[in-house]
């Protein structure tokens, strides 16, 4: 089904998704692997084996399974795990997925009792209810489940060895985020400034929830000085407004770096000053400080400012001075 001809004219950003992997731009490996396992199923008449998705959040593995859910023609459950607290939960979460897709998004955040339980019922295909002294047997409905991670060290090691297929996602090239953003574009009829795209692209920090996020931003912009075309302009004053550099740095990482000019620094004084953890500073804040060449850390761990990181920091200053 082609982003045009889904039931209802889509009129938001999150109403529109693709709906076949050669709409999906970007992570050609994955659609590649995807795509095989789908085709093998329909040859031997099998249901998918088990999947685990691992990457970064926002690079679009839950609209992967969503498509995968649709070539395949079954059922699609999706169910957030870290709002599985008990064994009851889990167990409602399996009897619901009958005979479809069951996708467990970040996965790693099941508590390690309800790992085991789960590896329990993907061996045996059957829930065990210990109820006084005896224990019910209850059969599963053929499923297959489809794990999404962002941090596979939380997974215990069983658990991953019984995924069939472990793919890895990649960040996003500056053409594929403005690619991404034209798709969306055009599926809401929405008219843009073809520069748009990539100062959009530059700011989307190789995320396309974060590019996503841009153009609504943009548009809001746009629609509120009454006007049907998202120029670049309104991309700029969208970022102005949310203190968004011209790199996509958001406030937590501007104040980052601001704090290495001095001198460098360590990750737990870092996230003192910022008033974080220590976590949030390693998985959200300079994943992507680190990758772009902002900042690096030397051997003892420091944190130190590059001179790139330097000039756009002097490029921020300027502009809000």
């Amino acid at each position: 089904m082609d982003f045009d001809d889904q039931e209802k004219t889509p009129t938001e950003l999150r109403d529109v998704r693709p709906s076949s992997f050669s709409h999906v731009i970007g992570q050609d490996h994955v659609k590649q692997a995807l795509q095989i396992a789908v085709d093998a199923g329909f040859q031997e008449g099998k249901r998918l084996d088990e999947i685990l998705l691992c990457g970064p959040p926002g690079l679009g593995k839950t609209a992967l399974v969503q498509v995968l859910a649709d070539e395949c023609c079954v059922p699609f459950t999706e169910v957030l795990a870290q709002s599985i607290t008990n064994a009851a939960e889990l167990n409602s979460a399996l009897l619901s997925s009958s005979e479809g897709i069951l996708f467990l998004d970040e996965i790693h955040l099941l508590h390690p009792t309800q790992q085991h339980a789960l590896l329990i019922v993907l061996d045996k295909r059957r829930i065990f209810l210990s109820g006084g002294k005896s224990v019910q047997s209850i059969p599963v409905a053929p499923f297959t489940l489809i794990g999404a991670t962002t941090d596979p060290d939380g997974l215990i090691s069983p658990l991953v060895d019984r995924f069939k297929m472990v793919l890895h996602l990649d960040y996003y090239s500056h053409d594929e985020l403005g690619k991404i953003v034209q798709q969306r574009c055009l599926a809401l009829h929405w008219e843009y400034e073809p520069e748009l795209l990539a100062e959009i692209a530059q700011r989307g920090r190789q995320t396309p929830r974060i590019a996503l996020r841009l153009l609504g931003a943009a548009r809001r912009v746009a629609v509120a000085a009454g006007e049907n075309r998202i120029e670049v302009r309104h991309l700029l004053h969208a970022c102005q407004i949310e203190r968004i550099s011209s790199r996509g740095l958001d406030n937590f990482q501007q104040k980052y770096i601001r704090l290495l000019r001095p001198a460098s620094q360590r990750l737990n004084v870092l996230a003192s000053m910022i008033g974080v953890s220590t976590k949030v500073v390693t998985a959200t804040i300079e994943p992507f400080l680190l990758r772009s060449g902002l900042v690096f850390k030397s051997d003892n761990g420091l944190r130190q400012l590059s001179q790139s990181g330097r000039e756009h920091l002097s490029e921020i200053e300027s502009e809000t001075a």
